[in-house]
């Protein structure tokens, strides 16, 4: 491996720069035009071509093939939105901060750096074509804090990689699994009456409560590595006036989060034999809302997994600690629906999702470089 080369393409303070520039760019999901069209313009400067794929509204996902004869194709993906403003910055969120190491905004670690990353190593493979084969794909998505609309949009386009990197951040353990989440809706149709003569009429709210009140004694699936669990989101019922009148209709949402072997329908029957059971008067429709995430694994014995972590210890010197996620994220799609051999691992960093976010910027070079020796020695 050409050491120079490596740390020449991963220069900590041009890394530091280059997020510093991303957190700039307010990107909250449906927000995410104008970072979408920065990274394309630092692409096309640096001589890599790419194209906007569309979603929903100003908002397309960013794609750069470097293509270089025939060989593997190593997808590099991250998405470009962020959550939301957390009360409590101490900083301004969209003014990237230096503290040492550490470089504080909004979306620095989640996941601006590990775009940064990809960009890095894209550039630097483009300009040493001598040293692999095949073609290194770059996928800057939208929406994966909401709905997934970027991720959704590869999956429809049906791309195809022979292995996939994630960039989230996940330095100290290396992602190999995660669960899926089904969120289940709950319409309750009852009839309605008057309040002084509840007889007349079926609660939906009382019958949407029997349902709630045993939900929890429902089985969840169990797995060596990863947890399924329930929560209930959410319950309406009657009218936002106040009437005297018995709720004819109620509404609740659960969130559950599933394991292999667990999938949506798998989910909806064991809610319907619930409903079935209690032989309510009043009628349960049960369905899916979106997003549904199916769950995802990849043995840590696997082929591209090995030459992972082969890169891995080349760079840090130490075996990956490889660990699971409760949540989910755009690899749930790549490694369920397009079958694609997928890791989710990328820069260090902490407060993800609240205030004071940040990244160690020593971590995104590094990320670069581990991405230059995986490529290269699966693209070799």
């Amino acid at each position: 491996m050409d050491e120079q080369w490596l740390q020449a393409n991963s220069d900590v303070e041009e890394a530091a720069a280059l997020t510093t520039h991303l957190v700039s760019f307010r990107s909250y999901p449906g927000q995410e035009g104008d970072v979408q069209r920065a990274i394309a313009a630092w692409l096309r400067d640096n001589g890599i071509a790419s194209e906007f794929q569309a979603t929903e509204g100003d908002r397309p996902n960013v794609i750069a093939r470097v293509e270089n004869g025939d060989g593997p194709i190593l997808m590099l993906n991250g998405h470009i939105d962020t959550v939301l403003a957390a009360e409590g910055w101490q900083t301004d969120p969209w003014q990237a901060t230096r503290d040492g190491d550490r470089l504080y905004g909004l979306g620095a670690c989640d996941m601006k750096a590990g775009m940064t990353a990809a960009m890095l190593a894209a550039r630097a493979l483009d300009r040493r074509r001598d040293l692999w084969h095949g073609t290194l794909l770059f996928t800057s998505v939208v929406d994966e804090e909401a709905y997934s609309i970027g991720a959704r949009a590869l999956v429809d386009a049906q791309t195809k990689a022979d292995a996939c990197v994630c960039l989230e951040s996940a330095w100290e353990h290396p992602v190999l699994g995660a669960a899926g989440k089904v969120l289940v809706r709950g319409d309750v149709t009852g009839k309605a009456a008057h309040g002084a003569y509840p007889w007349f009429g079926i609660n939906a709210a009382v019958e949407s409560a029997r349902f709630l009140s045993q939900v929890d004694d429902l089985p969840l699936g169990q797995h060596p590595n990863l947890i399924s669990s329930q929560c209930v989101l959410g319950v309406q019922s009657g009218s936002a006036q106040y009437v005297i009148t018995v709720p004819e209709t109620a509404r609740f949402t659960i969130n559950r989060h599933i394991v292999p072997g667990e999938d949506g329908e798998t989910v909806l029957a064991q809610m319907r034999e619930l409903a079935d059971n209690l032989h309510s008067p009043a009628r349960f429709d049960l369905s899916i809302d979106p997003p549904y995430y199916p769950p995802w694994e990849i043995a840590s014995d696997h082929p591209f997994i090995q030459r992972f972590a082969t890169a891995f210890q080349a760079e840090t010197g130490n075996t990956p600690d490889f660990g699971y996620s409760s949540g989910v994220a755009d690899a749930n799609y790549f490694a369920t629906d397009l079958g694609i051999p997928t890791v989710h691992f990328g820069p260090h960093g902490a407060n993800y999702h609240q205030a004071n976010e940040w990244v160690d910027v020593t971590t995104i070079a590094a990320t670069t470089r581990i991405l230059l020796r995986l490529a290269t020695d699966l693209m070799g």
